[in-house]
């Protein structure tokens, strides 16, 4: 029986795993997939790598706490190349282009020179950028572990407070009424969620322009497969295809993992690092506390999104193209709803993602609960309708490319289309969510520390636990539920021993 027994290999899972050896816990990994990786994940269709998941990454700057943390489970640093691009986003409205510059003075310039009529609010929205900066997530120590000290180190971060408060209580929806020029609202709307809270604009642009959201080269397929090898490198065991059907509870403690091929693990301490949905019900629904209660209940105050991703690839390079465009477009319907804007992200910089000669694109839309409904209804009804619908919408969004880019008519081939559906079929995500719940204006930012009532030997782990999810907080809340786990067993202090 192992000290640990870890259930799901994403992000969160191998996290905990790497923490648990460091601080000479043994542990092993059950994930349901033939892979690790989660969420986190890419693949191969006809020579052209699919990567659906990483487009940015909090915590590339060295400064940063994040850093840290990305190093400690081997992703960063010992050479590892990052992307570091001039602009994050192209918005292109009606021919009218805008940039998210790394220099915040020169896209202030331009926003000023498209839009002088919104000077006052342009000014503003650069100042909040630039205040955000002072942000940097505490990641080291769960709350209830910081000392005075570490608290103290928190003030840095003082300067967006004003800014904290003046927009907390904003959507992006609210906040771009208060601009007249359409580009302008693209740019900082992007691909967010409508509903989400205009702060989490302020900060991703805040990481960009900090260096601490650039991508790592090689993407997905590198972060998992840096985490697994470091993991296995420390006497980490990893089990897959290998779906958890039920934890055995005595005396409120795990004491078994019984899997859906019949066979059975003895448990000293778990950490779950499943999508809560999953995980509460192998605990059984009882167990779910009021928190986790109240977010999926309340589905107007923490709403969940999702994607439908669609990939092309192209017959000649696409280098010129932009990085990333958000782009207008004729109308079309996803789940009858009408859309008429693209955002595409170009692997040009990717040398690995597509052939010699060739190119690689993504167009990513955004989707909802309702969306899923859809979808989810179609596959579970007939599958095959549910394959013509995915054929039909890649068919419009060609469409769509080729007269915004004219010179690649005749040029691109649909290579997969993933939908919310597909994101719950392959990963477990709670209606095809890919993050946790929307963080809206007027409600609480869901937090949970993963501990669960009557369960003295169990934690959860994963981006859930922290508003808005994705992989910085899946990080975190893995290396967070080592230390909690120590700190039930008053061993703390064997907290990455190994590594001190």
């Amino acid at each position: 029986m192992k000290d640990v027994t870890i259930i799901g290999g994403g992000i969160s899972g191998l996290t905990a795993g790497i923490y648990a050896q460091l601080s000479g816990l043994q542990s092993e990994i059950y994930e349901r997939h033939t892979i690790v990786g989660g969420q986190c994940t890419s693949w191969t269709r006809n020579g052209f790598h699919i990567d659906n998941c990483v487009h940015w990454m909090t915590g590339t700057n060295p400064k940063t706490e994040l850093y840290q943390l990305w190093t400690d489970v081997g992703v960063l640093g010992n050479g590892q190349e990052l992307l570091k691009h001039d602009y994050f986003l192209q918005v292109n409205i009606d021919g009218v282009k805008a940039h998210v510059w790394r220099d915040l003075n020169k896209m202030q310039d331009e926003l000023l020179a498209i839009a002088p009529e919104d000077a006052k609010e342009i000014r503003s929205f650069i100042k909040a950028i630039k205040d955000f900066q002072a942000i940097s997530i505490p990641a080291l120590k769960p709350n209830e572990q910081m000392n005075f000290w570490d608290k103290i180190k928190m003030l840095s971060m003082i300067k967006a407070l004003p800014v904290a408060r003046k927009y907390g209580t904003m959507s992006i929806d609210d906040y771009i009424k208060r601009f007249k020029n359409h580009t302008i609202k693209a740019l900082i709307s992007n691909y967010l969620p409508k509903q989400y809270y205009v702060l989490a604009t302020f900060f991703m642009y805040a990481m960009f322009t900090t260096g601490n959201a650039d991508l790592p080269l090689g993407g997905s397929d590198m972060i998992t497969n840096r985490m697994r090898d470091t993991y296995l490198s420390l006497g980490g065991e990893i089990h897959c295809r290998k779906k958890a059907n039920k934890f055995v509870i005595e005396n409120q403690r795990v004491t078994k993992v019984e899997f859906e091929d019949g066979s059975a693990t003895e448990t000293k301490n778990v950490i779950c690092t499943t999508d809560p949905s999953v995980s509460f019900a192998l605990l059984g629904e009882t167990y779910m506390d009021a928190i986790f209660r109240k977010c999926y209940a309340d589905k107007k105050s923490y709403p969940i999104f999702s994607e439908v991703n669609v990939y092309f690839s192209v017959e000649t390079s696409i280098a010129h193209l932009p990085i990333m465009e958000l782009f207008n477009c004729e109308p079309f319907e996803i789940a009858n709803k009408t859309h008429s804007v693209l955002c595409m992200n170009n692997y040009a910089d990717e040398p690995n993602f597509a052939p010699e000669g060739k190119g690689l694109m993504q167009i990513l839309v955004v989707q909802y609960e309702e969306d899923y409904e859809y979808w989810n209804n179609l596959y579970t009804t007939d599958k095959e309708a549910y394959k013509q619908a995915k054929t039909a919408l890649a068919k419009e969004i060609q469409s769509r490319l080729e007269k915004h880019y004219p010179e690649l008519q005749g040029k691109l081939t649909e290579i997969e289309c993933v939908t919310p559906k597909s994101f719950n079929r392959f990963t477990g995500a709670y209606k095809g969510s890919y993050m946790g719940f929307v963080q809206t204006p007027h409600v609480e930012k869901m937090t949970h520390t993963g501990i669960i009532d009557g369960l003295n030997n169990f934690h959860l782990a994963g981006q859930w636990l922290l508003t808005p999810g994705g992989l910085p907080n899946a990080l975190i809340t893995g290396r967070w539920a080592v230390q909690r786990l120590l700190q039930r067993e008053n061993r703390l202090h064997d907290f990455c021993c190994k590594k001190k």
